[in-house]
């Protein structure tokens, strides 16, 4: 081979490389911005769940305020809503979301005995979060809706009933809102640690959640 034709696959094969070296810097900025697409969409479900539950707080005091049999249960609700804020500043994940509505999850239940305490109500029995929302709290029934068995706070469950739609929550996908069991990769923790606890049980077992 000549010195030209030496020269030639010298530049031809330097070429390959920068092509290929920029198709590797454009595949991994895509996954990033991927990433941190999903971390921005995960978080901001669930400091929207955790701010909910904040604004409930000063309810759950009044309540504990008038019947002090009910301070320890507001003292747990408190801690659990501390932990929830927590684990909101630790994720740096789109999974480690399902620590936060874990403690969620728990804290809606302890605010549910604490609001029957404060009725003089019996305590409730401990039931998964309604499927239509997470955020509804603890279910009180499963009711069928769309050939499922599925969990469902009181307001849904009269709603589905006599006919009409639940609240459904939504989460922003593709740039629309969607309910969230179709709503992507990014929400699988955050939905996911709503029922961590409950998998195996017979009451969500229709739950599906193959989408998210």
């Amino acid at each position: 081979m000549d010195y030209l034709g030496v020269v030639l696959l010298v530049a031809a094969v330097a070429a390959a490389f920068v092509v290929i070296a920029r198709r590797v810097i454009g595949r991994g900025r895509r996954a990033r911005a991927e990433r941190d697409r999903q971390l921005r969409l995960a978080r901001s479900a669930a400091e929207a769940d955790v701010n909910g539950f904040g604004d409930e707080m000063a309810r759950l005091a009044a309540l504990a305020e008038a019947d002090p049999a009910a301070a320890d249960l507001y003292t747990l609700v408190s801690a659990l809503h501390a932990r929830a804020q927590e684990s909101l500043r630790e994720a740096r994940q789109p999974d480690e979301f399902s620590r936060v509505t874990e403690v969620l999850e728990e804290g809606r239940w302890a605010a549910a005995r604490l609001a029957a305490r404060a009725a003089g109500q019996p305590m409730p029995a401990r039931r998964p979060p309604c499927f239509f929302n997470p955020g509804h709290g603890p279910s009180t029934c499963n009711i069928v809706w769309r050939h499922r068995s599925l969990p469902s706070c009181a307001a849904d469950a009269i709603r589905v009933r006599a006919g009409a739609d639940p609240y459904i929550r939504t989460v922003e996908r593709g740039g629309r809102r969607v309910p969230y069991w179709e709503g992507g990769p990014a929400y699988a923790g955050w939905a996911r640690g709503y029922y961590s606890s409950w998998w195996g049980n017979g009451l969500v077992s229709d739950i599906a959640l193959t989408k998210v």
